[in-house]
């Protein structure tokens, strides 16, 4: 069984992206380790994050997250059975305000500031989770394919 939590924190005050670069390099290992995937957003001095995997690691990452310095009043706002993952192959998939897109930014009603609490759990899911979408190249060309009709043996 899988187990997904939503949260907001603000970040304590002088964290940067130095800061949480750092953490998100220790998070991939740990995570790695524990079984856990899931995408963090850092945007305006806030973290939105989501986290998935078996219940029991969840719920030790959050207790861990609750006693972290770095962020300030986190608040869970969702905590669901998941029946897949929605991170596959990501143990922390990271996005800050440099590379987000402008046009998803403003299609979740993004000001600056960005006031999380005034955002549901399932709007912030879907923030991240369209925000963490893996990056893919240009689209490369489709093949070229011979029409059926004229097909030769050597096809």
């Amino acid at each position: 069984m899988l187990e997904r939590i939503v949260y907001v924190s603000r970040a304590a005050p002088g964290t940067g992206l130095d800061t949480v670069f750092g953490i998100i390099r220790a998070a991939h290992l740990r995570n790695s380790q524990a079984g856990i995937s899931g995408g963090l957003i850092f945007l305006d001095g806030w973290f939105v994050q989501v986290l998935e995997g078996s219940p029991e690691a969840v719920t030790r990452l959050h207790a861990r997250l609750l006693r972290d310095p770095r962020h300030a009043g986190l608040d869970l706002r969702a905590r669901e059975r998941a029946l897949c993952r929605l991170f596959r192959g990501q143990a922390m998939a990271l996005r800050t305000r440099a590379c987000l897109d402008l046009a998803l930014l403003e299609s979740f009603g993004y000001t600056p500031g960005f006031p999380v609490a005034r955002f549901p759990a399932d709007v912030l899911l879907e923030f991240v989770v369209r925000a963490c979408r893996p990056v893919r190249g240009p689209a490369r060309p489709a093949r070229a394919r011979a029409d059926p009709a004229t097909r030769t043996g050597s096809d």
